[in-house]
């Protein structure tokens, strides 16, 4: 434990003497006017570090009665140590740390005592900063929770105070940064943020440094500690040695003989599909077949992972078999710190998650799930954009106006294949989308129609085979983006569904119309079903809306401790050779615009 008590150091020699006695008595050189003045300069944004060969004012060595609240840290518990990590975090700092006059204020607020004095609260701030360090995302921040560890190892209690002050700063700012540029968690690429360290990581709000402030920085929606316990599992499992090339044929049906089955068995075993007695009995086993607790134990495993539980090990269950439990570590750190990012609503008000690798909407209110359904969301070549909106129409019987992707994609090239797509899809064609004048399609010669130059725009009317189907939800954004009905309710049978040009269509749209309708609690709006039955387009704007967040998770621990795991459809969880295109990963929030 930290010695809240201090002593104002006579000579920097002593100080070694005085730590072994006081580990945390000496966080304040006293100020006096024969003070040599490079002793303690403080510049705008770094303290110059105490020289090991320049001799303090001397002053009582009694212990204060009132704490001391003038005077400049004291830096000399860090002089001596090789800090590689403030180079990585910050390699433009002329200062062993990176934000030396933020610490400077931070214990003159404190009086100079240590801010890091009890278990809970370096063990939390700990825990936050290695999610950060397991999801690879800040260079440098692994290395400095080493150093700070080895501080504390060593007994250098000052030093390591000093070095945890600083390190919640460069926390605060990563954070910070994050929240600003939040499409930073789906490029793949670390952080580097030497040139904006000072502009994030400061704030009123950084003093004082309380547990309760340090849980706010937690994610929340998750069981952080369950999270980060299983993390620090799958960091510290012995590599498995399964690979694609494990498997040499591609799919294995029950009562398949598993090749490397041994393998297969030990990695379900360490991810929770197999329990000890299940593990031991086929451990034991000469060959290992896909039946029994093996074939339930796959299954399970199909199941976290968002695959059909068919228990046939095809390639997709080979691809998440395969997967280092260091890549599971990392994956899970970076998905916690997507969640971080996240906006928090407020309890009382109904908020929506569409989880686009999980294809699930789920509907929140009062902190309780209240509706869920399966989603179809847009394909990896039209990807559906990720941001924040709230709903604040719904629109029954809709007419569809195409959007100009698909307009020059589908729409022109199969009209000019066959003249009576237009008539066969209940579709006519508009002068403009200001002037809706209808224009007549034999006006046309398609011949010479370019898909790309082409002026007109194409509106498809309501009824049962409109491809918003019954009614459709509106929210604010630059995308087009929004939440719909489908005729199609056949593809939801589907495991893998991202078919959609990127809006989101929903399986159980109807119910999810009476909920926004009973959400209003407004007497003067028809229900759904008296809406529908009158077969015309009906426009209703809601009074209280319903906030909806697009996201991109792809492995979290769920409320009961097991991990989920889902495929990274759009590959933003690892580098690319082709670079993404930030416009589908803006992370915008338009409900605060």
């Amino acid at each position: 434990m930290l010695n809240p008590q201090r002593v104002v150091a006579k000579r920097v020699s002593k100080l070694l003497v005085l730590s072994l006695m006081v580990p945390s008595s000496v966080f304040a050189a006293e100020v006096s006017p024969v003070v040599p003045h490079n002793v303690a300069a403080v510049s705008q944004n770094n303290v110059q570090a105490v020289d090991s060969n320049i001799v303090l004012p001397q002053s009582s060595t009694n212990a204060r009665k009132a704490p001391l609240t003038t005077g400049s840290v004291d830096w000399s518990s860090l002089n001596n140590q090789h800090l590689l990590s403030t180079k990585m975090l910050c390699g433009d700092t002329t200062s062993n740390v990176c934000f030396a006059s933020q610490i400077e204020q931070a214990y003159a607020q404190n009086k100079f005592y240590p801010l890091w004095n009890t278990v809970a609260l370096r063990k939390e701030l700990t825990s936050q900063l290695q999610m950060v360090a397991d999801s690879k995302m800040l260079p440098g921040i692994t290395q400095r929770l080493a150093e700070m560890n080895k501080l504390e190892q060593e007994g250098n209690l000052r030093g390591y105070d000093l070095l945890a002050t600083d390190t919640y700063y460069v926390y605060r700012a990563f954070l910070n940064y994050i929240a600003d540029h939040r499409d930073v968690l789906f490029l793949s690429k670390p952080v580097k943020m030497s040139q904006v360290m000072v502009q994030y990581g400061g704030g009123e709000d950084a003093y004082p440094m309380t547990m309760a402030k340090l849980t706010t920085y937690r994610p929340t929606y998750i069981p952080f500690e369950s999270t980060m316990k299983m993390i620090g599992v799958y960091q510290h499992l012995a590599p498995h040695h399964l690979t694609a090339a494990s498997f040499k044929s591609t799919v294995y049906r029950q009562g398949d003989v598993l090749p490397n089955g041994h393998d297969v068995v030990q990695v379900l075993y360490h991810l929770g599909d197999l329990n000890q007695t299940q593990y031991d009995t086929l451990s034991a086993q000469p060959t290992v077949t896909n039946s029994g607790v093996m074939l339930a134990g796959i299954k399970l495993f199909q199941q976290r992972h968002g695959l059909n539980p068919d228990g046939i090990v095809g390639p997709e269950t080979i691809k998440q078999l395969v997967m280092p439990y260091s890549d599971i570590a990392r994956l899970l750190a970076l998905n916690t710190l997507r969640i971080s990012a996240l906006n928090r609503h407020d309890d009382a008000r109904a908020h929506i998650w569409v989880n686009i690798p999980n294809y699930k909407l789920e509907l929140y209110d009062n902190g309780k799930k209240v509706f869920e359904s399966k989603v179809i969301v847009g394909r990896d070549t039209r990807p559906t954009n990720l941001f924040s909106s709230a709903i604040t129409t719904m629109v029954v019987n809709p007419y569809w106006n195409v959007p100009v992707t698909i307009k020059q994609h589908d729409v022109i090239p199969k009209v000019k294949l066959s003249r009576d797509y237009l008539k066969a899809h209940n579709m006519q064609i508009l002068n403009s989308w200001r002037d809706r004048t209808v224009v007549p399609p034999s006006s046309i010669d398609w011949a010479t129609v370019n898909p790309k130059t082409f002026p007109h725009e194409f509106q498809q009317g309501p009824g049962p085979h409109n491809s918003l189907g019954n009614v459709k939800f509106l929210m604010p954004n630059d995308y087009a983006i929004f939440l719909h009905d489908t005729p199609a309710h056949g593809l939801f049978s589907r495991n893998k569904r991202d078919l959609s040009s990127g809006c989101v269509r929903v399986e159980r749209a109807d119910d999810l119309a009476n909920y926004v309708i009973d959400y209003q609690q407004r007497s003067n709006i028809d229900t759904f079903k008296s809406m529908l039955d009158t077969k015309k387009n009906k426009v209703v704007s809601l009074s209280k809306r319903i906030d909806v967040d697009f996201v991109y998770l792809t492995a979290w621990v769920d409320q009961s401790g097991h991990l989920q795991m889902r495929n990274d459809i759009y590959g933003y969880d690892s580098p690319q050779a082709k670079p993404i295109k930030t416009k589908f990963i803006t992370m915008k929030d338009f409900v605060k615009r």
